[in-house]
């Protein structure tokens, strides 16, 4: 009780985080929440077994 279970959205305020590129929800052990600037880095190095998911 209490907790989310979905969210639909999802937007940083890049002004509010500093420089933070990664972020993990609370709650959510699973999920990391990355910049367009990790997301691109990853795949620039070939990096696998992530699945990105626009929020």
């Amino acid at each position: 009780m209490g907790e989310y279970r979905n969210v639909a959205g999802l937007r940083i305020d890049p002004t509010k985080v500093g420089g933070a590129n990664i972020f993990r929800p609370w709650g959510w052990t699973v999920v990391l929440i990355v910049s367009e600037r990790v997301k691109l880095a990853m795949e620039e190095e070939g990096l696998s077994g992530t699945k990105f998911i626009e929020v």
